[in-house]
Order: C-alpha cells, then structure tokens, then sequence
C-alpha cells in the first residue's frame, strides 16, 4: 500500500511540475505568404477565381487554459492581403483581422512543439482596388462592390524549433462578400497561408 502511494504522489509531482513548465502568454510576430482565391456561384453555377499571391503581418497572443495541459487561446491582429482574378477582373482587398482560435502544444523531445490549431478570424476590410481592364476602382466603401465585413473558419498547424515559428493554415469564408446581392450570387474568400514568425 505505501508503495502504491508513493507512485501515486510522485505521479501527481511530476504533472505539477511539468504543469509549472506551461508559459502562461506567448507573444509572437508573424509574416508569410498568401494564395487567395474567391468562391463565386450564380444562377446555379460555381467558379473559383485564379489565385493572387500576396501577403500578411501579424502579432499573435496565447493565452493558457489550462495549468494542467498546453491548452492554449491564440489571438492577436493581423494585416492581411488577399484576392483573386477571374475574366479580366483583379480584386485586390486588404484585410484587419482578429483571430479566435485554440491550439494544443505536442511536445516532441523538447525540442520542436506541433501546434494544431482551429477557430475563427473576422476580417474588417480597411482598402483595396478592384481593377477591369486598365480601370481602378475602390473595392469598398459606397462605391464599392463588397462589403467589409468578412468571416470565417480558420483550421492549420504550427511547428515551433527554438521559438522560431513555421506555420501553415486555411481560411474558408463564410460570408457573402457582395454588398448587393439578390440572394442568388455569392462570393466568399479563401486563402492558404504560410507564415514564419518568432515567439519571444
């Protein structure tokens, strides 16, 4: 019985411990690559546009959930172009977000963390050109053709080797993006995303 105890307190030690090693706030800083593409149908038919390759910046929050496993709240503000094209028509939007997403933290020999993550990002559309041929035009605002809310579901991984940060991601929207719509077209954002980063 005391044999059983003493397994069973230095069970209990050892999470507390390892429980102790959790950071409770990891703030990081981001930037990469974005392939953008949007989602159309109308009338029954459904096109995706070529892609467009731009880019994003961010800074990135965890939060811990919980003192007993790498449980973590990410979220942060991000600055992110996106887009596509399709028959001549460039859109060229860019994008504030804020995600809210959760992550677990695999720790692989204390060297490199696997990071799955999931949640949601919201988009507030602050520029952008939409460009037909060699004319411009705003991409939003009251002269615009979509709106500059935007939401959706963003699903990925990290890889963490020494803070450095290797992420891959998607983003499906969720919206419809066009400002007037008669219920039959649609158009909502994706983008794959790779991003390098640093966490401090």
């Amino acid at each position: 019985m005391k044999k059983v105890l003493l397994i069973v307190a230095a069970i209990l030690l050892a999470n507390a411990v390892s429980a102790q090693n959790y950071e409770k706030n990891i703030l990081g800083v981001r930037a990469g690559l974005n392939l953008s593409s949007y989602s159309i149908s109308a009338g029954g038919a459904s096109i995706s546009t070529d892609s467009r390759a731009s880019f994003h910046v961010a800074v990135t929050d965890q939060i811990l959930l919980c003192n007993k496993l790498p449980f973590y709240l990410e979220t942060g503000l991000a600055f992110s172009s996106r887009g596509g094209k399709v028959d001549g028509v460039s859109f060229r939007p860019s994008y504030l977000q804020i995600p809210v997403l959760v992550n677990y933290h695999f720790n692989i020999k204390d060297i490199v963390t696997i990071q799955p993550f999931a949640g949601l990002y919201y988009g507030l559309g602050i520029g952008g050109k939409v460009k037909v041929g060699d004319e411009k035009g705003d991409i939003f605002g009251d002269e615009g053709g979509l709106k500059r809310s935007d939401l959706g579901v963003r699903l990925g991984a990290g890889v963490v080797w020494k803070r450095i940060y290797f992420g891959l991601g998607y983003d499906i929207g969720c919206l419809n993006l066009v400002k007037e719509s008669d219920g039959e077209g649609t158009m909502r954002n994706n983008c794959f995303t790779i991003s390098v980063g640093y966490n401090f």
